[in-house]
């Protein structure tokens, strides 16, 4: 997402951790984008409005201006706070920057949709909107992107991947490859049973066509095995 001056309220609260004000402003942050992301559930990004915001968090209209300047910026934030929340935490079963951590967080991030649907399918129309703000469809495209990306990266760095296989290419590829998934669960097109093991299985053939050597080789290994990977089957990540 595109750097932004700091807001008056996030100046305030970079004064101090400890004091009253600082923690009343990050709670009162927290409360306007809670509140902001259940009415984009609800009823869609026409649904958002910047008073109805502001009288179901229980503070002025001013204050949101203040700490956001624009109802774009105050969605996108909203999203952002999203990824925040639902994306995977580390664990010691998997590391970085491996195929096997880009399966545990298709997983998470699969399980996490699964409790949002609202949500999900929110975002997705969203971010297929063709007028929609540039600052809110950055925020959706980085939800996916950030969590996919430092692999294709790596993979890049190892020049592991297909001589006519561009890094960024992949990662917008897949990023709209991604959605056009959570979009159909959404909708009923895919079943809750099937969402999760779909989008892994289309991911990983998607990115061993743009694969070679060691890569690839272990790509097509954890295709031959999908259905019984234990992120999958729950055995782990699932805490």
């Amino acid at each position: 997402m595109p750097q932004t001056p700091p807001t008056k309220a996030e100046r305030e609260e970079s004064r101090g951790s400890t004091g009253y004000a600082s923690q009343q402003i990050r709670e009162r942050r927290r409360r306007i984008l809670a509140e902001t992301r259940k009415i984009i559930s609800d009823h869609g990004l026409a649904g958002v409005a910047m008073e109805d915001v502001a009288n179901r968090a229980g503070v002025a209209k001013r204050t949101i201006y203040n700490a956001f300047q624009s109802k774009e910026r105050l969605i996108a934030a909203a999203i952002q706070q999203y990824f925040d929340e639902y994306a995977p935490r580390p664990t010691d079963e998997t590391k970085e920057e491996t195929i096997d951590r880009m399966i545990e967080r298709l997983v998470v991030v699969g399980r996490g949709n699964l409790n949002i649907r609202n949500y999900t399918r929110a975002l997705m129309s969203l971010y297929y909107t063709h007028d929609i703000d540039p600052q809110i469809q950055r925020a959706i495209y980085d939800i996916a992107a950030q969590s996919h990306e430092p692999w294709i990266r790596m993979l890049e760095r190892k020049r592991q991947l297909q001589p006519w296989a561009s890094a960024d290419d992949l990662v917008l590829s897949l990023v709209s490859y991604r959605y056009s998934i959570a979009f159909a669960w959404a909708e009923g097109q895919i079943g809750d049973e099937d969402f999760i093991i779909t989008l892994i299985r289309g991911f990983l053939t998607f990115m061993a066509g743009a694969t070679r050597g060691a890569a690839r080789r272990e790509i097509e290994d954890r295709l031959t095995t999908l259905a019984e990977n234990p992120f999958i089957t729950g055995e782990k990540g699932s805490a």
